[in-house]
């Protein structure tokens, strides 16, 4: 059993046909809603924070990694971002924590006034972009072009679900690896296997997605 999986599923995050049309008015046959029911639920909050901490663990490797620090693109990832760090406290490898702004604080003037990253950075840390899906990597490169400005160059991309439509190809062309928890594929297999989910719709669900492409 994947516990994760089972508390994304149990706490409704992941909608299906109508109710995505209903909720967000989008055609898309699969919707993982980390924007509302996330944020009342602490305790799934804090599973998904230690779930990122593993794979930035894993993905850090060797026995003396770089530091690591995780940003959240806002709004949805900031909160993950957070777990995950608060997450890692007290572990071997603990991360430090950024956060991205959409736009930079009308401060004044003066060199902090005009930025857009809040928190301090090193050049001897890798930074892990969070976010909660992968489909176009449109909002990961605005991301990554944000933090560059001040110039945080971000190591790798790490998302919950990726969709499999083609951003991780398009930002690994760009130099960027993307890295995820799940695959669509395997998150529909899995609900498939356990009962939660038709397998002719799963099926349908990725015929969709996989004709979906971005390029």
């Amino acid at each position: 059993m994947d516990e994760l999986l089972e508390s994304i599923w149990n706490a409704g995050l992941i909608l299906l046909g109508d109710r995505v049309r209903q909720e967000y008015g989008l055609a898309t046959p699969i919707f993982i809603d980390l924007r509302h029911r996330l944020y009342e639920d602490v305790a799934l909050l804090g599973q998904l924070g230690r779930a990122l901490h593993r794979k930035i663990s894993s993905l850090a490797g060797g026995p003396a990694p770089a530091p690591q620090q995780v940003v959240g693109i806002p709004d949805t990832a900031t909160p993950l971002a957070l777990a995950a760090a608060m997450a890692s406290l007290g572990s071997p490898l603990e991360l430090l924590y950024g956060q991205l702004r959409k736009r930079p604080a009308a401060y004044p003037g003066g060199a902090s006034g005009a930025s857009v990253f809040m928190g301090t950075w090193r050049e001897d840390r890798e930074i892990t972009l969070i976010d909660d899906v992968m489909a176009s990597g449109r909002s990961k490169l605005w991301a990554i072009e944000q933090l560059l400005k001040d110039g945080v160059p971000v190591h790798r991309i790490l998302v919950v679900v990726d969709r499999e439509q083609g951003g991780d190809a398009i930002l690994a062309e760009r130099g960027c690896p993307v890295h995820s928890l799940y695959t669509i594929t395997q998150v529909l297999d899995y609900f498939a296997r356990t009962g939660k989910v038709d397998p002719t719709a799963a099926r349908a669900a990725l015929d969709y997605l996989h004709r979906k492409q971005f390029r």
